[in-house]
């Protein structure tokens, strides 16, 4: 039954970006609200056939960020043109998560003692909160990136964009402050050499050299802006290679 919803899902939302990419705006909204859903209606049978939150393997994390994003992708506000143009970059994104979630078991993450306990469950909730987020401010990026023309109405895209970074940069930091003391509580130091780490200093770096590029003007911006709409795919890769290093 997962694995039929699962499918589902994919083809639902497959249909809303052909929609979107046809300009059918009604067809596009009316069918990202079902795929919501259906995303919405999987994570919950997950969480009660697992007996904890989606959270917990690259197959529920993955479709977690898909309902987050998808959720984004409807609330988007903003003049209308920007706004369906912006949407079709949504869930374009959200076919990628989904496309990477066919190379990894589809199935819920083993059951473990420490699933219940409260750090943890903060620590994968904001981060995996944080990648959508990214994700949602490289469409705004990404949109301004192909405007031809550059005003202060489409600078509004480029602002937009780093204000949702900012927001995804908190967040992810937020995830490593409760990490840290996880880390302390449970093996007694709040830094451990591993993949998790490394892959967290990469991400940093990259958030760090999003905000503090330094230069001014348009070609110093154009530069921000591309290195911002690259902000969700790089942290998704990494995310990934973490994936497949187990």
């Amino acid at each position: 039954m997962l694995i039929k919803l699962y499918y589902i899902i994919i083809f639902l939302n497959l249909l809303c970006f052909s929609f979107r990419i046809a300009g059918r705006k009604n067809l596009g909204y009316a069918s990202g609200i079902v795929a919501l859903i259906a995303n919405g209606a999987l994570l919950i049978s997950i969480a009660i056939q697992s007996g904890h939150l989606p959270l917990f393997n690259f197959f529920e994390s993955f479709l977690f960020m898909t309902f987050v994003l998808g959720l984004l992708g409807l609330c988007i506000r903003g003049p209308k043109d920007y706004a369906d143009k912006i949407r079709v970059w949504v869930w374009f994104e959200i076919l990628v998560l989904l496309i990477m979630t066919l190379f990894f078991p589809k199935e819920p993450a083993f059951s473990m003692y420490n699933y219940g306990y409260i750090l943890i469950i903060l620590f994968h909730i904001f981060r995996y909160v944080s990648l959508p987020l990214m994700l949602y401010a490289s469409a705004f990026y990404i949109q301004f990136i192909i405007q031809r023309e550059k005003n202060e109405r489409t600078r509004l895209l480029s602002q937009q964009g780093r204000n949702f970074l900012l927001l995804s940069a908190g967040l992810f930091l937020t995830s490593e402050y409760i990490g840290i003391i996880w880390c302390q509580i449970g093996w007694g130091d709040f830094w451990m050499w591993g993949l998790n780490f490394l892959q967290s200093i990469f991400i940093v770096l990259f958030l760090m050299l999003a905000f503090h590029l330094p230069g001014k003007g348009k070609f110093y911006e154009d530069i921000k802006s591309i290195i911002g709409g690259l902000a969700g795919f790089a942290v998704l890769t990494l995310y990934i290679v973490r994936g497949l290093l187990g």
